[in-house]
């Protein structure tokens, strides 16, 4: 006698929220895993599409932190795939998860997307 099992497909809706925590548990807030995965894809946008060579990222002091550390960090990896031109800087009144794309002159690059602003 022979027992087959039955093939399980893969869940393809996978959740990647967590819990905030800012408000300690009553909301949901964007994976922080995929953080620096969303900041490269907005910075690629930012230089392929719209030709923009020289900005400055502002984030969370513990982001800014992640991204510079180690001798070949996030930061030296990006510069060296998108050029020398980008600076990130440690901003205490942002959010944990918040980010804000400055030009050269001071001015904030606008890079929110329509889901985010729902």
């Amino acid at each position: 006698m022979q027992i087959t099992r039955q093939r399980v497909r893969p869940a393809m809706d996978v959740n990647t929220t967590e819990t905030c925590p800012t408000c300690f548990g009553k909301g949901t807030i964007k994976s922080s895993i995929l953080f620096t995965d969303t900041l490269e894809s907005k910075i690629d946008y930012l230089v392929n599409k719209l030709k923009v060579k020289k900005f400055s990222l502002h984030v969370h002091p513990y982001v800014a932190a992640y991204i510079n550390q180690g001798l070949v960090s996030l930061k030296r990896k990006w510069q060296m795939k998108y050029g020398f031109g980008i600076k990130i800087i440690p901003s205490q009144k942002l959010a944990f998860l918040q980010y804000v794309f400055y030009d050269t002159h001071g001015e904030e690059i606008d890079m929110k997307e329509e889901f985010e602003i729902k």
